[in-house]
C-alpha cells in the first residue's frame, strides 16, 4: 500500500515518492492552486534559517539549464522546497547505461556551463557540481539541479556546518586548503564531471574520503578515451592552481569549436624553463623533487635556480683560476668545451667570436691571473666563456595509463596506449589498473602483451617470449617496478588465473580467483 496523500501548506498534494537521499525525500506533488505537477523536496534538517537563505539564493536564478525553485514552506517544523518537476535520468544514471561520445560530453559541459554562468553572474557558487546533480532530458537538454548547498558570494552570514560541504570526489583542491568556494572551484567540479562522463570513471574517487582527498591534492588523472581539444579543455579545468584555470568564457570558446585547437590565453600557456647547464652537486636536487607524481612547486624551482646560479659562479671562478699547462692541453679543452682558452695567442684570439666580456684589443692575450682578477660574477652567463662540465637534472618520469578491457566472451586484455586495443574488447568499469613506466630504470622489468595460442584470450607477461604464447603487436606495454621504490607511492599488480583464463588485478585476492604471482608494482 502506497504512502497516503498529504496536503502541504493547504496546496501541494503528494502523489508518490520520486527518490530519497541524505538530505531528504523528493515527492511528486500537484499544486492544486495552479494545477501543475511539481517536485516537493522534504528536507531532513533543523537548519531552517540556512535553508531559507539558500532558497533566497537559488530563487535569484533564471536559466533554462537550472531546475527552478518555486516556493519554500516551513510547516510543523519540516522544511519543504517546491521545485520545477524534471522527470529525466541524471548524468550518473545515463553513464551506467551506455558510453557517451565526445560531442555529447562537450554539449553537456556547455549546457552545464550556461547554468553556472547564470549562477556566477547572480553571485552564487553551486558547490556541488557532479553527475548525479545534472539531469539529461530525452531531447538532449540539460538541467543543473540541487542548489541545496549553494552559497551566495555576498552573504558572509552563510557558513557550512561541520566543515567543508560538497562531494569530495568533485571538490577543488583549494577547498581542502581552506579557501572559500568560488566560480573557479565550480569549474574544477565541471572538469571532474566531464572527465567522468567521457571515461566512465571518476578521476579522483577512491575507497575512502582520505584517499580521495589525497588523489585530488597529489595525483594527476589520465584520459584514455579522448584526445585533442576536449581532452585539453578537461585537463585545463583540473589545473591545481585556481588562478590558472580557464574562465567560463575561455571554456566556452574551447568547447564550442572542437574541430580546432583554441589558443590558450597568456595565463594558460605553458612556461618552459631552460635547464641550467652546469654541474650540480647531487644533494642540491633530490630525486623526489623531480618525481612526476608530486605537484611541481614554483618555490622549489626558484630555490633550485638560485642554488644553480651560485654553483655556476663558483665553477667559472675555478675554471679561470686554473692556468692551462700546455698548448696541447688547451687545444684538448677547446675541443671538449668548444670555448676559446685564455692562453691562446693574440692571432687566435682575434679570430674568435667577439664577446662583451673579452679583454681590450692588444698584441697579446692577457695572462690567466689578469683574467681572473678582471672577471666579475655578472659575466658568468655571457657567451663564449669557459664552462664547467654539464650535467642535466633528472627529468620527470614518463608514465602510461594501464587499463583492463573485456570482450563479449569474457576474455580480458590489459594494455596501454602503446598498443591498439584488440577488436571486440571494451574497457571495464572500473578498469583502470594504474600507471606503467614508459622507460626502463633501475629495479624495473618490462611488461609484454600476449595472445593465448588458439584462443582470443589475452595475458601480460614479463617474458619476452610471452611464456610460449604469441606476442601481440610489438609486445611491449611499459615497465613495472620489481620492488616498491622509495620516492613514489605504488601498489601491487597481480596476475590472476580463472581456470586457465589470465587477467591482471590490483585486488590481493584476485577478485575471488587464483593468484598466480605478483607482476610488480605500479603507480596508482
Amino acid at each position: 500500500m502506497g504512502e497516503p496523500t498529504r496536503l502541504v501548506a493547504g496546496r501541494y498534494a503528494t502523489i508518490r515518492e520520486l527518490g530519497r537521499g541524505g538530505m531528504g525525500v523528493v515527492w511528486l506533488a500537484e499544486d492544486r492552486v495552479i494545477g501543475r505537477q511539481v517536485a516537493l523536496k522534504e528536507l531532513r534538517t533543523t537548519e531552517t534559517e540556512r535553508v531559507l537563505r539558500e532558497a533566497r539564493t537559488a530563487g535569484r536564478l533564471n536559466s533554462p539549464n537550472v531546475v527552478g525553485l518555486y516556493d519554500v514552506i516551513v510547516e510543523h517544523g519540516v522544511t519543504y522546497l517546491v521545485m520545477e518537476l524534471v522527470e529525466a535520468p541524471t548524468l550518473s544514471e545515463v553513464m551506467t547505461r551506455r558510453s557517451l561520445s565526445e560531442d555529447e560530453v562537450a554539449d553537456i559541459g556547455l549546457q552545464t556551463l550556461s547554468a553556472l554562468e547564470a549562477a556566477h553572474a547572480a553571485g552564487i557558487v553551486h558547490r556541488d557540481v557532479k553527475p548525479s546533480n545534472i539531469m539529461v532530458l530525452p531531447d538532449g537538454r540539460v538541467k543543473l539541479a540541487d542548489f541545496g548547498i549553494a552559497r551566495a558570494m555576498d552573504d558572509p552570514g552563510l557558513t557550512a556546518t561541520g566543515g567543508i560541504m560538497g562531494s569530495p570526489g568533485y571538490m577543488a583542491p583549494e577547498l581542502f586548503a581552506g579557501k572559500p568556494p568560488s566560480p573557479a572551484s565550480d569549474l574544477w567540479a565541471l572538469g571532474a564531471t566531464m572527465f567522468h562522463a567521457i571515461e566512465g570513471r571518476a578521476p579522483f574517487q577512491r575507497d575512502t574520503t582520505a584517499a580521495t582527498m589525497h588523489a585530488i591534492m597529489y595525483e594527476e588523472p589520465v584520459l584514455q578515451r579522448t584526445t585533442g581539444p576536449l581532452a585539453a579543455a578537461i585537463m585545463a579545468l583540473l589545473t591545481h592552481d585556481d588562478i590558472q584555470r580557464p574562465t567560463a568564457a575561455q571554456l566556452r570558446a574551447r568547447l564550442s569549436d572542437r574541430t580546432k585547437q583554441v589558443a590558450a590565453p597568456p595565463s594558460e600557456q605553458t612556461v618552459v624553463i631552460e635547464p641550467v647547464t652546469t654541474y650540480v652537486a647531487p644533494q642540491a636536487v633530490t630525486r623526489e623533487e623531480w618525481d612526476d607524481e608530486k605537484p611541481k612547486s614554483r618555490r622549489k624551482i626558484g630555490v633550485f635556480a638560485g642554488v644553480a646560479a651560485a654553483v655556476v659562479v663558483i665553477a667559472l671562478a675555478a675554471v679561470f683560476l686554473i692556468k692551462p699547462q700546455t698548448p696541447g692541453m688547451a687545444a684538448a679543452q677547446q675541443g671538449a668545451s668548444n670555448e676559446q682558452p685564455a692562453s691562446q695567442t693574440s692571432s687566435t684570439a682575434s679570430s674568435a667570436p667577439s664577446s662583451s666580456s673579452a679583454a681590450p684589443s692588444s698584441s697579446a692575450a692577457p695572462s690567466s691571473s689578469q683574467v681572473a682578477s678582471s672577471q666579475k660574477p655578472t659575466q658568468a652567463t655571457q657567451p663564449n666563456q669557459p664552462q664547467a662540465t654539464t650535467t642535466q637534472p633528472k627529468p620527470p618520469r614518463e608514465t602510461l595509463a594501464f587499463s583492463r578491457y573485456i570482450s563479449g566472451s569474457g576474455w580480458h586484455y590489459s594494455g596501454t596506449s602503446r598498443l591498439p586495443v584488440p577488436a571486440g574488447f571494451t574497457q571495464e568499469k572500473p578498469g583502470y589498473l594504474g600507471k606503467l613506466l614508459a622507460n626502463p630504470e633501475a629495479n624495473t622489468k618490462p611488461v609484454y602483451s600476449c595472445k593465448i595460442n588458439n584462443s582470443e584470450d589475452r595475458m601480460t607477461s614479463s617474458a619476452a617470449n610471452c611464456e610460449g604464447q604469441t606476442i601481440y603487436d610489438n609486445g611491449l606495454l611499459g615497465y613495472v617496478f620489481t620492488a616498491p621504490p622509495t620516492d613514489v607511492h605504488t601498489v601491487k599488480l597481480y596476475r590472476c588465473n580463472a581456470g586457465g583464463h589470465h587477467f591482471d588485478s590490483l585486488h590481493e585476492g584476485c577478485e575471488g580467483y587464483k593468484t598466480e604471482f605478483t607482476q610488480g608494482w605500479v603507480i596508482p
